[in-house]
């Protein structure tokens, strides 16, 4: 039998950390824990991380078969040009990477942690390599809806006059990695 557990979760950023922004949101996700069951989305107050919510997304996944993105910060829209509130992530990625995106949303969907590098361009041609966190909520709708939290932790600089812009052909994240919340019970 498996079951869920937050130490696991603790472990997973305990023996890597985050950068100070993405560490802030996997705190306050895992203060919101219920022992050992996932936080809830109602549970979620934006309010609790105002500072980080530009760089937070919200997608609705249905495992195995949809990802549409549900909120999508404004530093992010910023990077890509666009607000994608309410569009299917699927289609927006390359034909070549939808099944490997649609793999890792249902995987973090269903009770993991992803964690990744969201690479960008700057104008200049210089590369530059964002945090991604992806979180499950524990909420499953009648029609199997869960929803997640992604951080990406990309800022625009503003010591470097060329412009910074976050990838928009909806490419994967590069070294992704999961961590699966559940252990063996007894």
């Amino acid at each position: 039998m498996t079951v869920l557990s937050k130490a696991i979760a603790q472990q997973c950023f305990d023996a890597e950390p985050l950068g100070q922004h993405g560490q802030r949101v996997a705190n306050y996700w895992l203060s919101l824990w219920r022992g050992d069951a996932l936080p809830l989305r109602a549970d979620f107050k934006p309010r609790d991380v105002a500072d980080q919510l530009p760089c937070i997304c919200i997608f609705d996944v249905i495992p195995g078969e949809s990802v549409r993105c549900r909120l999508f910060g404004s530093i992010l829209a910023q990077g890509i040009g666009r607000d994608i509130t309410g569009e299917d992530w699927l289609a927006m990625t390359p034909e070549s990477m939808r099944a490997a995106r649609l793999e890792r949303f249902s995987t973090v969907a269903r009770g993991a942690i992803g964690r990744g590098l969201r690479a960008s361009i700057r104008e200049s041609g210089e590369q530059q390599f964002s945090e991604e966190l992806m979180l499950p909520f524990g909420d499953v709708a009648d029609d199997g809806t869960r929803q997640i939290l992604v951080h990406v932790a990309w800022r625009p600089t503003t010591y470097d006059p060329t412009v910074t812009t976050l990838e928009l052909s909806g490419g994967l994240s590069l070294a992704f990695r999961v961590t699966p919340l559940f252990s063996s019970a007894a």
